[in-house]
């Protein structure tokens, strides 16, 4: 396992890493996932500003469920496994909570970074959690799914500092057209909250 951390003061440091070399014509696609690189998946733990970046999606969903789930299934299966679902949604007293999921690809594949949260969201009419500027992070222009957790929703937004063309998603395996490769920053709120 190889692990990269960094700090920075709102959330995280960038997890670098690009992804998807390009294959031989007519040789059969691989799911986008498996074709990630090394340190491709993030957790941003949101109340210590710290990101980790992991070689596999197992090691990724360890660090996310503070160690309760070890055997997690692929990206693109654990984002619509209604089993799997219910199971991270049980999890009492892990060291946190998962937020959302960003997924490079559509279909939750490619890169992923995730949002550690110390709660889920909550009703009391204030952002969970949000970033400004996903360029810290590596993540500008390149979102093409998403994902959310524990009661949480999350807006896009195509500008940063939450401006410009934005959408709300609980889970969606492309985000459409307007926001693909557009996300510069996000905001996580409950899920039926609205804020202004």
């Amino acid at each position: 396992m190889r692990v990269r951390t960094g700090v920075t003061g709102l959330v995280a440091a960038a997890c670098a890493g690009v992804l998807l070399a390009p294959s031989p014509a007519g040789a059969a696609q691989a799911p986008e996932s498996s074709r990630a690189k090394a340190g491709s998946y993030c957790v941003v733990k949101v109340s210590a500003g710290k990101t980790t970046c992991y070689d596999t999606f197992r090691e990724y969903m360890a660090a996310m469920t503070g160690g309760r789930i070890t055997d997690a299934p692929a990206p693109e299966k654990a984002a619509t496994d209604k089993k799997f679902q219910a199971r991270l949604n049980a999890l009492p007293g892990t060291m946190s909570y998962m937020g959302a999921e960003l997924y490079e690809n559509g279909h939750f594949g490619g890169r992923v970074t995730g949002w550690a949260l110390a709660e889920p969201c909550k009703n009391d009419g204030k952002w969970d959690a949000q970033i400004s500027d996903l360029d810290a992070l590596n993540f500008d222009d390149i979102t093409s799914s998403v994902k959310t957790w524990n009661n949480c929703y999350i807006e896009l937004y195509a500008s940063a500092n939450f401006k410009g063309i934005h959408n709300t998603y609980d889970v969606a395996d492309w985000v459409g057209e307007a926001m693909n490769d557009q996300a510069t920053s996000y905001r996580l709120k409950a899920r039926g909250e609205a804020i202004n």
